[in-house]
């Protein structure tokens, strides 16, 4: 539950030209940055002969991940997490990245038009599954009319709750004060009688009371966006993120829980742990049992990752005390680094395998690595009795079966 801050460094720094802006981080984990920015509008501009019809924006990207506009991918000035001049009209809007970094060195990537301000950039290590941000208290926020003012971008971390307090107080005499919630850029409905549809936190019902959103979210993976939007100057208490790590292909160690596991991650530990010493050839044939039982719901899950969790069916994801093996699955990068081009192999697999370009016909719906002819046989008898025997490739025995 707590923010270990890394760096903090204050820059008030006009920013005419791409940059890019390094960090170093000792561990691993879960990591948030927090970035304060301004940008002025093409009215401001050309009124004070900085530019003529042309306003200020500002994105940012963290180790080559983008945070595009949510429906146009190419779009990033206008998009849900950029600092756009004609919305901000040289308001700060605070962007705090939700992130999972390895040690080492960082790089945030900031591409600009116009001539925005980059006001402060700070850097925390997430200790523990949750953390707490309080935005008014330590930020501030500047008056303004329905604008964007602290968004959330969450870059492939997994987030299973959000919890958020605010007020917001009526203005005798001008506009009431009013906060929004949007999630992935659909806004939050407000149902209080008399309070403005899509301002969750409405001053003139609220009255400067404090109200409460809590949503499980479940986000597992992905890019993911939440907004928070000022209507004059509304208090945002608190924010409160459940967070937990999702499994990569580049970072795989096993969360503890192979629910975690993008389906991706998730198919290639099981070729990973049953074909990682096997040919290419074997490897595709286990992918393809996958696929097959996938296509035959009436025996088994009817989802890739239903497929391979369904209880006592493959091996590689048993936990066994002292099994080497399931070490090797649960780390596949670390307990045996010299097997990581195995690993990148098996992935390469798995992804032509989801995206329909495995290149392979087979039935096979079973296969076994048994070397004892008793073993063979127990298994022939009990496992697919009303099947048959396809092929041998290495040493893995492939066979079909209608359940």
């Amino acid at each position: 539950m707590v923010l270990d801050l890394i760096k903090r460094e204050e820059l008030n720094k006009k920013v005419t030209k791409d940059f890019s802006y390094n960090f170093t981080t000792e561990k691993g984990g879960i990591h948030v940055i927090i970035i304060g920015a301004r940008a002025k509008s093409w009215l401001q501009n050309t009124t004070k002969f900085i530019s003529f019809f042309r306003d200020d924006n500002l994105a940012v990207k963290i180790n080559e991940i983008s945070f595009p506009n949510l429906s146009n991918n190419k779009e990033f000035f206008n998009g849900e997490a950029s600092w756009n001049g004609n919305k901000l009209k040289g308001l700060q809007q605070i962007n705090l990245i939700v992130v999972s970094l390895k040690p080492g060195e960082q790089n945030l990537d900031f591409l600009t038009s116009g001539s925005p301000t980059l006001d402060f950039i700070e850097i925390y290590k997430v200790e523990g599954n949750d953390f707490v941000i309080n935005p008014t208290e330590k930020y501030g926020v500047e008056e303004g009319n329905r604008r964007p003012w602290f968004k959330i971008l969450i870059a492939k971390v997994g987030i299973k709750t959000i919890f958020a307090k605010a007020s917001a107080g009526a203005n005798k005499g001008k506009d009431d004060d009013d906060l929004e919630i949007r999630i992935d850029g659909v806004m939050v409905e407000n149902k209080t009688p008399k309070a403005h549809k899509y301002w969750y936190w409405c001053g003139r019902v609220l009255k400067g009371e404090l109200k409460i959103f809590e949503k499980d979210l479940k986000f597992e993976s992905g890019i993911h966006y939440l907004e928070f939007w000022a209507d004059g100057i509304p208090n945002l208490q608190e924010i409160k993120l459940v967070v937990k790590r999702i499994p990569s292909v580049d970072d795989p160690l096993w969360t503890g829980d192979f629910n975690d596991d993008p389906d991706d991650v998730l198919f290639t530990r099981l070729i990973f742990g049953e074909a990682r010493s096997q040919s290419d050839e074997a490897k595709r044939w286990v992918a393809k049992v996958v696929l097959n039982r996938k296509e035959s719901p009436q025996a088994w899950p009817d989802t890739i990752r239903g497929v391979i969790l369904d209880k006592g069916q493959f091996d590689a994801l048993k936990f066994k005390v002292n099994d080497q093996n399931f070490d090797r699955v649960i780390d596949p990068l670390g307990v045996s680094s010299h097997e990581g081009d195995n690993w990148f192999e098996c992935y390469k697999i798995v992804r032509e395998a989801i995206e329909g370009r495995l290149g392979l016909e087979t039935e096979a719906t079973h296969f076994h690595s048994y070397t004892k002819p008793e073993d063979i046989e127990r298994f022939e008898k009990n496992v697919v009795p009303n099947g048959k025997f396809l092929k041998k490739i290495g040493s893995l025995y492939f066979y079909w079966s209608p359940n």
